[in-house]
């Protein structure tokens, strides 16, 4: 579970950067004194073409802001019980926290990769190998790992697993935009999850698709977020997921203007 000893809730605000707009992410990071979850590196082009990947690798690492990075998650699931998919998966999560570390990252989020209509034997098995696997990542790699809802219809895949990791560097990454299309609010995950959510993903949508709109266009429950935060006494990683440059400033003024986050006074709280 997610140390609480602090007692004092502090934001640490990320952009998720794309390298065909370098320049204006630069632009907005130096301004608002923000760092980078690195994900375009496990999406193509990068992902499939090694020339392109050393191109943004190499900009990632003279930026020194990559504080964090969202591992693998095209069709990866380390559960599977597909032996063969299940080393493929393995690989590219191995490949993500050596990239980490070579990023001098501290974070690495990887999608929950549960079928989320089966449960019973499905899930215990599933959860179990999660388990002892990203136990193994956290101690080969000596990285905090943060198992995010993607596909999630409800917070007990999640659950199950982080009941088997006695792991502390081990939590999730709750994504807020991805609730929004479960079946639970988001107080219904906080309330599951609560005790080991230690990073955020910010992000909108209209409750059907994953968007990724500017915040405050969509439905998402921020202001439920932001009270969850609060009250939670967590220095927690939270990263915009919301398109584009322009959409990323849209959503800066939309925390400042309403106070979330710890932007009361128009600075983040880190």
């Amino acid at each position: 579970m997610i140390d609480t000893k602090n007692r004092k809730s502090v934001c640490k605000l990320q952009l998720q950067p794309q390298y065909q707009w370098r320049r204006e992410w630069e632009a907005i990071a130096e301004r608002e004194g923000l760092s980078y979850e690195v994900q375009d590196l496990f999406a193509p082009p990068a992902l499939n073409e090694s020339r392109l990947f050393e191109r943004y690798k190499d900009w990632y690492l003279r930026s020194g802001r990559t504080t964090s990075v969202h591992g693998a998650y095209i069709d990866v699931n380390p559960g599977s019980g597909d032996a063969l998919f299940r080393e493929l998966s393995r690989r590219r999560c191995r490949e993500s926290c050596a990239l980490a570390k070579e990023l001098g990252a501290e974070n690495i989020v990887f999608h929950s990769s549960c079928v989320p209509f089966l449960r019973g034997a499905y899930l215990e098995n599933w959860a179990q190998a999660c388990a002892r696997f990203y136990e193994e990542l956290a101690s080969e790699y000596d990285v905090h790992l943060f198992i995010e809802n993607s596909q999630d219809i409800d917070a007990k895949p999640i659950k199950e697993l982080m009941l088997r990791t006695k792991d502390p560097r081990i939590g999730v990454c709750l994504d807020i935009g991805h609730a929004c299309y479960s079946r639970c609010s988001l107080d219904q995950w906080t309330q599951e999850l609560g005790a080991w959510i230690g990073y955020m993903h910010l992000s909108d949508n209209w409750g059907l698709f994953d968007d990724h709109i500017p915040l405050g266009e969509g439905i998402a429950q921020l202001e439920e977020a932001d009270r969850f935060w609060r009250e939670s006494g967590r220095t927690m990683y939270m990263t915009l997921e919301v398109g584009g440059p322009e959409g990323a400033e849209q959503s800066l003024r939309y925390l400042k203007k309403h106070g979330l986050f710890g932007m009361d006074d128009g600075r983040i709280s880190q």
